[in-house]
């Protein structure tokens, strides 16, 4: 379905906004935050902090990740409204990164090929705009993949079946 068609679903094109609105803080943030550990790590290495240096070269990369993916399921969304593997990524994704995050919080994480655990003790201003948009962003997601759904049921795209 093209955009044009969801012209037709106003409540879908609101809903469209409404998760964008609240995805771009969040993509800033993680960009940000990505950025500022990456120079981080630099500092550390040039001063000789290699174990500093590899958890924070190795959580600037981790939100790089995360800023790309959220950035890259967004336009899939945007772009192919009516596919609903984007939705799942992201929201499969989503729950995954909260996880890793509480995770990193508790009990720490290691850091793959080393014996490196990154464990973080302090929350931010970036932890928190990240954390709050996430879980209010996977709400006008939820609902848009379950317009999808209504679409191609209203369609016959999908025959579903009594049992």
């Amino acid at each position: 379905m093209a955009i044009t068609t969801l012209k037709r679903h106003k409540d879908m094109m609101i809903l469209s906004i409404i998760f964008v609105g609240l995805m771009i803080p969040n993509v800033i943030v993680y960009a940000q935050h990505s950025i500022h550990e990456i120079e981080v790590s630099q500092k550390s290495a040039a001063e000789g902090k290699v174990n500093s240096s590899t958890r924070q070269l190795s959580e600037g990369v981790f939100f790089g990740l995360i800023a790309i993916g959220y950035t890259i399921t967004t336009i899939f969304i945007l772009l192919k409204p009516t596919s609903v593997i984007p939705y799942y990524v992201l929201l499969i994704g989503t729950v995954a990164i909260i996880i890793v995050y509480y995770f990193r919080t508790t009990t720490g994480i290691p850091i793959p090929g080393t014996d490196l655990v990154i464990k973080e003790y302090l929350v931010d201003y970036s932890d928190v705009i990240t954390k709050i948009a996430q879980q209010i962003f996977v709400i006008p997601a939820a609902m848009m993949l379950q317009k999808v759904y209504d679409i191609k049921n209203q369609k016959g795209e999908y025959i579903t079946t009594k049992r």
